[in-house]
Parts: structure tokens; C-alpha cells; sequence
């Protein structure tokens, strides 16, 4: 059982130093400009371990961008409920939570754009999604397109993430006001008229 367990442990500490230092690297080179030996100078590792990890570098970030996309997914749901209900101060207090421990890498993600690992695509789809269904679901009979308005609603939810990643809580009375302005101009269109006066 205990050689079992330092073995778990070992490799976790070896996935994690492996991924901390693409992440280092990232800070200064694009993802296409490093190599797997760069990866493994910076994380101490050999290249024999470094590949009983992961098939390349590719492999390497597809896992990273699908766990923080697995973590997202998780909590999408709430958090887009939030922004529908107006509750900006909760919504930027729980993604700043959602993501404590990782907003360095998720920072660092948003910029790398590879084809089958780009991380701020994931998550503007799985926002995108929502608004769709929030839409559909609203019996909305907007004369402006679905397409339009769930887009709207994912980019002014995008910049709420990217903001709160950045800048954490600073200013966050201002920019709870300002998202709620915007926030309300969008509900305006998406909701029956019946249902615009609650707003």
C-alpha cells in the first residue's frame, strides 16, 4: 500500500513540475517555439520520464486545457446564473474562488490557440451554450437574433472572467456597476415583455 501511494505521489509531483514549467515557459515563447527538451531542462526532468507522462507536447496541453475546461464546466452553470440574476459581486467573488489556485495558468492558457487545445474557446463555447438555452428556455420572441444576443451575453461573461482573473477584487464596486448596465441592456432584449418590467 505505501509503495503504491509514493508512487501516485511521485507522479503527480512529476505532472505538476512538468506543467509548471510549459507554463514558465509560456511567459516568454509562444507554445509552437518550445520544445519537449526545453520543457524537461526547466522541470528537472528526463526526457524517458517526460514521455511515461505524456505522448509529446501536444498530449501535455490538451490534459491541462481539458482539466481547467472539466473545472469550468463544473461551474458554469451557477455562475452563469448569477450574472442572469444580476448577482455581479457573487459572481466575481466565486470565479475568483473557482479559480485560486490555478489563475496564473488559466491566465497563461487563454493565449495559446492550438486547434485542439485552446482553453478560452472552451470556455466561451460552454458560455455560448448556456445562453442559447437561457434564451430558448426565456420564450423570447426578440426580433434581434438568438446568435446575436447569446453572443452578446457570452462576451460581456468572458470579459467578467478575464477581468476577475487579472485584477482579482480591485475596483470591483465600479465594475459591478458597469456590468450591471450592460447586463441589463442584453435581458432587455432576451426577455418576453411580459417579464421586462421585473427587471
Amino acid at each position: 500500500m505505501g509503495l503504491i501511494m509514493t508512487k501516485d505521489v511521485r507522479k503527480i509531483k512529476t505532472e505538476r513540475d512538468i506543467q509548471q514549467a510549459l507554463l514558465k515557459l509560456l511567459e516568454s515563447k509562444t507554445f509552437r517555439q518550445i520544445t519537449v527538451a526545453d520543457i524537461c531542462q526547466l522541470s528537472l526532468t528526463s526526457r524517458s520520464t517526460f514521455y511515461a507522462h505524456y505522448l509529446d507536447k501536444y498530449d501535455l496541453l490538451d490534459k491541462m486545457v481539458d482539466g481547467f475546461t472539466k473545472l469550468f464546466a463544473s461551474r458554469v452553470n451557477l455562475r452563469f446564473n448569477q450574472i442572469v440574476q444580476g448577482e455581479i459581486n457573487e459572481l466575481v467573488h466565486g470565479l475568483l474562488k473557482d479559480m485560486e489556485d490555478n489563475r496564473r495558468a488559466i491566465i497563461i492558457l487563454f493565449t495559446v490557440h492550438e486547434p485542439n487545445a485552446d482553453l478560452e474557446a472552451n470556455f466561451k463555447s460552454l458560455l455560448l451554450q448556456e445562453w442559447k438555452k437561457f434564451i430558448k428556455e426565456s420564450g423570447s420572441n426578440m426580433d434581434v437574433p438568438v446568435d446575436l444576443m447569446a453572443s452578446m451575453g457570452m462576451n460581456l461573461q468572458m470579459t467578467v472572467i478575464e477581468w476577475a482573473l487579472s485584477h482579482g477584487e480591485s475596483e470591483i464596486d465600479a465594475v459591478t456597476a458597469a456590468i450591471n448596465a450592460i447586463r441589463d441592456a442584453i435581458m432587455v432584449q432576451i426577455q418576453p415583455i411580459n417579464k421586462k418590467s421585473d427587471l
